[in-house]
């Protein structure tokens, strides 16, 4: 689908003989998940997922192109006519939005880079033990791979990659421009999840050189 002012591409492959069907959720695709990590299930509370988000109110295109045979249909977007939304107000919570699962992609695909390395270097027999630890206390910071069910948050605390996407998650709940304290969340941890990944991604290149 192509939205009047953000571009996106959702893209269904796998179809099989006869008739086949494709739903959209109305949601940009997801950002990348780190590999292992099981988020707990919501017990009445904000879903920590990296679920992309809703798309604002547009024209959209969807096209089937089967063997090189292309057929496209527009249809709109409406919003619920009983909601009302100041002008702008939904197309600043999506910008925000995409900031927060940009961060949790880099985020994920930076940790998986050094869960690899990691399993490298342990097999190389060359495994230092100070980058061993380091690795792990930078990828503890980030995730918190020990929580395994919706109670988990009790016993286990909270990381960075539940804090956005709990943020993410706080934003979905109105059709409406971010809050203020929202905003101010997003610039806390903004700065912290760029300099975390950072921290990681030499440690991580470090590792990977260790294990040649």
């Amino acid at each position: 689908p192509t939205e009047r002012k953000n571009i996106m591409e959702k893209v269904h492959l796998g179809i099989s003989g006869g008739m086949n069907r494709f739903q959209w959720d109305l949601r940009y695709t997801p950002a990348t998940e780190v590999r292992g990590y099981e988020p707990p299930v919501a017990a009445g509370g904000e879903e920590d997922s990296v679920d992309g988000p809703v798309v604002v109110p547009g024209k959209y295109t969807v096209t089937l192109d089967y063997r090189g045979d292309k057929t496209s249909a527009t249809f709109d977007v409406a919003l619920d006519p009983r909601i009302k939304v100041a002008e702008g107000a939904l197309d600043d919570r999506l910008g925000l939005q995409q900031k927060i699962m940009a961060q949790l992609g880099e985020l994920a695909r930076t940790v998986n880079a050094a869960l690899t390395a990691r399993e490298k270097l342990e097999r190389s027999g060359k495994g230092d033990k100070a980058l061993l630890a380091s690795l792990d206390e930078q990828i503890a910071n980030l995730v918190q791979f020990k929580q395994k069910s919706s109670e988990g948050a009790l016993l286990y605390e909270t990381k960075l990659r539940d804090h956005l996407a709990y943020l993410n998650a706080d934003l979905d709940l109105a059709y409406d421009k971010p809050t203020a304290a929202q905003v101010a969340v997003w610039n806390e941890l903004e700065p912290l999840a760029k300099s975390s990944i950072a921290k990681l991604q030499a440690t991580t290149a470090s590792a990977e050189a260790a294990a040649r």
